[in-house]
């Protein structure tokens, strides 16, 4: 508890103030890894508050976006998941080869969380850019081909 109460304190100060705590907590690898374990036990708060501060440490490092976002989609925070996979595609540039998967699953994740909101345009797009990369993903692509089928029978209707 000890640590999580140094990260709410850091990430709730408007500057980065590292001094309290220890090397291995100010290593943006180390948070990152911190947040994923949290992730995996459910505690997607608490990775919330650990990727926020290494983003505050390393803010061009699209990984601590995508996780973030991963996050916050899990917690229905809708918009800060689309801002986040939004600013892990900013950089997530040039698009290549090596970073095929993280470009996909910031759609994904931008793209399911657009579903969520109703938006199913926007949605669409996204699993389609997803689709785009070539990285197959038949729930991916079933998806957006229930999400074209709803968007063609409600512009149908009008």
């Amino acid at each position: 508890m000890d640590w999580l109460d140094k990260q709410a304190a850091a990430s709730a100060s408007l500057k980065l103030d590292c001094s309290d705590l220890s090397p291995a907590e100010r290593n943006p690898q180390w948070l990152q890894s911190k947040a994923e374990s949290m992730f995996k036990m459910g505690d997607y708060k608490s990775a919330v508050n650990a990727y926020t501060l290494a983003i505050r440490m390393r803010p061009n490092l699209y990984s601590l976006h995508l996780g973030r976002s991963e996050c916050h989609l899990k917690l229905h925070n809708l918009h800060k998941a689309i801002e986040d996979s939004s600013k892990a595609l900013e950089l997530l540039v040039p698009p290549v080869a090596s970073n095929a998967n993280a470009r996909k699953e910031a759609h994904k994740i931008r793209g399911t969380a657009f579903q969520q909101l109703q938006l199913y345009v926007e949605s669409l797009m996204d699993f389609d850019a997803a689709l785009k990369i070539g990285v197959k993903d038949e729930e991916l692509k079933t998806s957006a081909d229930e999400l074209r089928k709803c968007i063609e029978r409600d512009t149908g209707s009008d």
